[in-house]
């Protein structure tokens, strides 16, 4: 039986709104212990920030986070795979999209989850899931 995405996602992630700081998107993301927020509502993401951006868009840049805004440093792209899709699945979508995260939506389309390359990682503890994940990440055979 091949492992699915709703087996190792992370379930009912926080949100965060677009109109919120990034200071607040950094606080939540502390209390949280996850370096990615989707923004918007579990019924309509808008877009997902991460730690990443907000270092390297703000931070780096000398932008006042308490006063700059989620919208204006989120990637408004997100990429969706679904609860009971395959492991290979989502890691091609990973690949095809040159993301290490995707939006895991259920069978209503609500957003139920993320999963990511590193919750891939540490979570299963299949190494022939692994390997199909690196394959089809890598785009080649993995050693």
């Amino acid at each position: 039986m091949q492992t699915k995405v709703k087996d190792l996602m992370k379930a009912e992630p926080e949100t965060i709104s677009p109109d919120s700081s990034l200071q607040e998107a950094a606080q939540k993301m502390e209390s949280v212990d996850c370096g990615v927020l989707p923004v918007g509502t579990r019924d309509k993401p808008e877009g997902i920030i991460t730690d990443r951006d907000i270092v390297l868009r703000a931070v780096a840049k000398g932008k006042d986070v308490a006063n700059e805004k989620v919208k204006d440093y989120m990637t408004k792209e997100a990429f969706f795979c679904n609860e009971d899709d395959t492991l290979e699945q989502a890691a091609t979508a990973m690949h095809e999209n040159h993301v290490n995260r995707l939006l895991v939506k259920d069978s209503s389309g609500r957003m139920s989850g993320i999963l990511s390359f590193g919750c891939i990682l540490r979570k299963d503890e299949q190494l022939e899931d692994i390997h199909t994940v690196l394959e089809c990440t890598v785009g080649k055979k993995a050693a």
